[in-house]
């Protein structure tokens, strides 16, 4: 009883595997451009309304197993227009025309001047006055720090001499590693050597605060080491000051504050 048992069961399996492995049927065909009858390579053989597909080889050739017949199959490529094939089990032969070219391409611009040089291996940064008087500082130093992430300027408290002027620094490799110029030609550097606990302590920087900022037209910033064309004090960057070319003309500038409680009034 038990023997016929297990022969029955293993005759109903062998049974549903062949029902299973008769219900999978296998479509081929080609895809093939319409204009000069070319083989499309990659193109999408998808079942319409499922994730069932497969593309097409360097011959064009595909072949698909879908689980019954009729079907209906998705043909498409970029480019061409895509076709709606139903097949019942024979070859399906396709041939996709060109889709519809673009007449006329039109370029949307803008008059914006963007402050990095896109173009620069490098990043240089365009900075014009009317930016850096925005940030509401008076002097040159304070005005690039508020503008230039990677510039730095500390006002020092009364430590020797350095509290009357704060040097030039990029990305904090010190004032004597950042090139001044002005106007493409080197800024002299301080005389005066750090020796106290301060930023730069044992260099000579550029004073910045020299640089009055009527005169300044824009203000080019290198965030990256030059020293390969300038020398070893351009291994921070290079900050080139650009000065107004309209010397005929005198501006002047005067500022006032007040605190909060109307004292403290300065001019």
């Amino acid at each position: 009883m038990n023997n016929f048992f297990t022969k029955a069961c293993i005759l109903l399996l062998l049974v549903g595997t062949s029902t299973i492995s008769f219900a999978q049927t296998t479509i081929t065909g080609s895809v093939k451009d319409a204009s000069d009858n070319g083989a499309l390579l990659g193109a999408s053989v998808v079942v319409k309304g499922t994730s069932n597909g497969t593309a097409t080889d360097a011959n064009g050739n595909f072949s698909l197993q879908v689980s019954s017949v009729p079907v209906t199959l998705t043909v498409s490529f970029i480019g061409y227009t895509s076709q709606d094939v139903t097949t019942s089990g024979e070859a399906v032969n396709v041939s996709l025309a060109p889709g519809e070219q673009l007449e006329d391409a039109v370029i949307v611009g803008s008059r914006f001047v963007p402050r990095t040089a896109i173009s620069s291996p490098v990043p240089i940064d365009n900075i014009s006055v009317a930016e850096l008087e925005s940030t509401g500082q008076h002097g040159v130093d304070k005005m690039l720090t508020y503008k230039v992430p990677s510039y730095n300027s500390t006002q020092q408290t009364i430590s020797d001499a350095t509290a009357h002027f704060d040097p030039a620094d990029l990305r904090n490799l010190g004032p004597s590693r950042t090139l001044v110029l002005i106007n493409g030609k080197r800024k002299n550097a301080s005389s005066l050597v750090y020796i106290n606990d301060t930023p730069g302590k044992g260099e000579v920087g550029v004073d910045m605060n020299s640089i009055p900022s009527a005169a300044i037209a824009r203000v080019e910033v290198l965030r990256d080491g030059a020293s390969a064309q300038y020398g070893s004090d351009a291994i921070a960057g290079v900050i080139n000051i650009i000065l107004k070319e309209d010397v005929e003309y005198t501006s002047v500038n005067f500022t006032s504050g007040i605190t909060t409680e109307f004292d403290g009034a300065t001019n």
